[in-house]
């Protein structure tokens, strides 16, 4: 487990800001299940254990995500600038913490490794954008409980 300068660097911006203890868990979001969430005060559940520490900060994982990462396969920590809604204590800065692969391009070379997309029309379904007003006719009889 290991980290980018720029985690790093959010990480060390929030324990400055925060009085309590600031610990990262994985594996615990209800959308995001393997994103890295940096809390304060956090109480680690029956089957969360310590996989590495990062800034002094102890990184905790469920059972089922440390058996995806046996042997010396790991992670690492990094940080995106995007707009990001979380409980994550990061989100205040907008930003948000991320996991990479180990070897993983973190794009700071300034390419990108991915291709581009092919245009529209290429054989490939354009997606529609924007706002719906309204829900379609036959999603409005629809009742929830």
């Amino acid at each position: 487990m290991t980290a980018t300068d720029p985690a790093l660097e959010v990480i060390d911006r929030c324990r400055g800001e925060r009085d309590g203890q600031l610990s990262i868990t994985i594996g615990t979001g209800c959308c995001e299940s393997t994103a890295p969430f940096l809390y304060e005060d956090y109480w680690p559940g029956p089957d969360q254990e310590v996989v590495g520490v990062v800034g002094g900060i102890e990184v905790f994982a469920p059972a089922y995500l440390r058996d995806l990462y046996p042997g010396d396969d790991g992670v690492v920590i990094d940080v995106m600038t995007e707009p990001a809604e979380s409980m994550s204590i990061e989100t205040e800065h907008g930003v948000r913490l991320i996991l990479r692969g180990l070897g993983v391009d973190t794009g700071a070379g300034g390419a990108c490794a991915v291709p581009e997309a092919a245009p529209p029309g290429a054989g490939e379904r354009e997606v529609p954008t924007g706002t719906v007003p309204e829900l379609p006719p036959h999603l409005r009889a629809l009742r929830l409980r």
